[in-house]
Formats: C-alpha cells, structure tokens, sequence
C-alpha cells in the first residue's frame, strides 16, 4: 500500500511540472559572432553585427567564392544615439532574437577611438550577454570592413582573428582584462590593429582576403593617443612578460642571425630616491640558432659571445625605444603605476593624480643577460666549404 501511495505521489507531482516555460529554442536565434562599432552621421554610432548562417555550417570548409557552399555569415548594420538605440534598430531588421553569447571579436574603428570609446565599452561590461573572454581590437579604417571579407582558408574573417590571436605571437587583450587596465593605476590599455590584407591578384572578388593585426593602438582613459610599430610592440610585451616564445633576428657583423624559440624573463624594480623615481628592468632571455647568415661559427666561444652581445644590443634597444616612446606619450602602457603602487603606497598617493607627468620623468635601467643555448644542427654556416667559415 506504501509503495501505491508513493508511486501517486509522483505520478502527481510530474503532472503539475510545467516544463522550461522560458527558454529559448536555437532556431529562435540570431548568433553574432563578431561586432565592430564605427562613427555614424550626426555623431551617431555605427553598429555592425556578422551573423551566423545556420544553414550553411556544414561540415565542407569551402566558402562563397572559393568552390561553393554559400556564405557562412552576414552581416547587417543599424545606426543609433548609442549602441543599444542601435541595437533595437538592428532588431527589427532580423526575423530572429540576437544573441550575443557566441561574439568572441569586438573592433572599434580608429576613428571612433580618437574621440573615445568609454561609453561604447560600458555598455559591453554592463551587457550580460557580451563574454568576458571576448578579443578586443583597433581596426584601421573603417571596421565594418573586417566583416566582409571572404577568407579562402577560415569560414569566417571573425574566426581568422580569433585563430591569429590564439598564436599569441603578438598582443591579445580579453575585455576582462581591457576593463581592468582602463580601471587600473595607470588607466592605459593597448588594443591590437586590425588591417586588411591586399587580395591575391589570382581573387575572384576584391573581398576574398582576410584580416590582420600588426602593431597596437594605445589609449589613454578610453581615447586613442598614439601606435605602437611591430617593433616598439615587441618591446612592450617583452616588458610586461606577455610573450611565451617568440623569433628575433639580429645583426652580427652587418649580416643576420635568427634565433628561435626565444623565451624571455623580465623583472622590475621600482627605485625612489626624494624626488628622483627610476625603474630597473632586468631581462634574462634565451634562445636557439635557425638561421646563421653570417660566416662565423657559433661552436667557437669568441664567436657566440659576439652573438650574444648583439642579442643583448637587439633586446636592450626595443625595450628602450618602446618605453621612450610611451614616456612622450605619457601612457604607461607598461603598467608602471601598479608596480609603484604595490611597494611605494605612500608615495603613489600623493603623484598619483599627476601620474602621467611623473611617468614621463621615470628613469629606465635596463640590466639585459642573454644566453644563446644551441647553434642548430651544423656547427659551421650552411652551404658555405668549411674552410671560408670564420
């Protein structure tokens, strides 16, 4: 009887469950996987949303205009007083919800930065749909255009940043860490630029290419204040230990040596005395020979040490330069603030309301140590009689 009455319960219980009343079915759904924000007319916002192709996600990695399969995305636009004006605009020009769950890439135009993206970039914080893990990005030109490319190898140009960034060969900055930099001591971030690569002369259309980044864009309290070159780049992330393995080449005699992988440690050292502050930073790097261009052979000890001379030289000047140049900008992009903060509270205190001017006055110290840990696989350079070897 017991168990009759148990089974009744149940039976009951599961007629009164009235199911997920409100959830939202996937078909119901318009996934953008990438946005870009550009100035419209009348200061208004531009706002760009690619749009996954449901039907056209198959298995086959061929694309529109390289061997069939239709396009995998679309892109559709609406302007607003700000992005959610525009937002509700590009709504009703989709049969479906838009959801932005799936956007892993957000750019803003050059322009749009110079007259600052801080109102743009609270909306995507406060937003609960925008990820954390999103990239974020710089674009040159117009950013809309990055969308509209038509990539022979990637389905999409969105997926084409999104697998560059992954190589972390160069900059990528997550909003979560976007947001915490422009709430930081020093209140600068630097975004990677986004260019568009020149069509293959062998393209059926103008668009099949793809996007790329190449140096940073700096931005000081949300604005655009100056670019970092590939160079001076290299140099920042060297600074602030965001690069695991990377390849540099140098010269040694006026002619070239590469080394690869490199790994690099970098530590710094905050130094006040009265008014004078200065920062040591010390950097111990390593790396292996790939390609010797020289006449020298690296198994003789003169000679590596020559080489790591040169190694030091290259590494010393690109931190220099880049840090130099942030100093005239007077955008630590370097993070400098944090540094002193943590070991000078006291002092941090009182320049930190002047802290771009107390930047710019920082004396660097640069302490470099190299070691060059293999030649490769020869001895002596490749394709050259032992005997004219050095």
């Amino acid at each position: 009887m017991r168990k009759v009455m148990i089974a009744m319960m149940i039976s009951i219980s599961m007629l009164t469950l009235t199911g997920c009343w409100d959830r939202t079915e996937l078909n119901d759904l318009a996934l953008i996987s990438a946005t870009t924000f550009d100035k419209g007319i009348n200061n208004k916002i531009l706002v760009t949303a690619q749009i996954i192709i449901p039907q056209n996600q198959g298995s086959g990695q061929q694309t529109a205009g390289v061997g069939g399969g239709g396009p995998r995305v679309t892109t559709r636009s609406a302007e607003g007083i700000n992005i959610e004006d525009a937002l509700s605009k590009l709504q009703r020009k989709m049969p479906r919800r838009l959801f932005w769950g799936q956007c892993k890439i957000f750019i803003f135009s050059e322009e749009l930065a110079r007259s600052g993206i801080r109102e743009e970039f609270d909306f995507l914080v406060r937003h609960p749909e925008p990820r954390e893990r999103a990239y974020m990005m710089i674009s040159k030109g117009k950013a809309a255009e990055a969308l509209n490319l038509i990539p022979p190898i990637e389905r999409t140009s969105s997926e084409v940043l999104r697998e560059i960034s992954n190589l972390h060969d160069g900059l990528l900055v997550t909003m979560e860490q976007m947001s915490m930099e422009l709430k930081g001591d020093s209140e600068i971030t630097a975004l990677p630029l986004v260019y568009i690569l020149p069509p293959s002369k062998l393209a059926d259309k103008p668009t099949q290419t793809i996007p790329y980044m190449r140096g940073a864009a700096v931005l000081k309290k949300g604005k655009l204040s100056g670019e970092l070159t590939e160079k001076r780049l290299r140099g920042v992330l060297l600074v602030n230990n965001a690069i695991s393995e990377y390849s540099v080449t140098f010269d040694v005699g006026g002619k070239q040596v590469s080394l690869h992988p490199v790994k690099t440690k970098v530590r710094l050292t905050p130094h006040i005395d009265g008014n004078n502050w200065s920062m040591t930073i010390k950097v111990q790097s390593m790396g292996s020979i790939i390609q010797n261009n020289t006449s020298m052979d690296p198994m003789k000890p003169e000679v590596l040490e020559e080489m790591n001379r040169a190694f030091r030289e290259d590494i010393h000047h690109r931190i220099e330069t880049s840090v130099l140049y942030l100093q005239q900008l007077k955008a630590d992009a370097v993070q400098f603030a944090t540094v002193y903060h943590k070991k000078y509270p006291r002092e941090w205190e009182r320049v930190k309301g002047q802290w771009d001017e107390q930047f710019a006055k920082i004396k660097i110290i640069i302490d470099v140590k190299t070691d060059i840990k293999k030649p490769g696989l020869i001895n002596a350079p490749g394709g050259m009689p032992y005997e004219e070897g050095q």
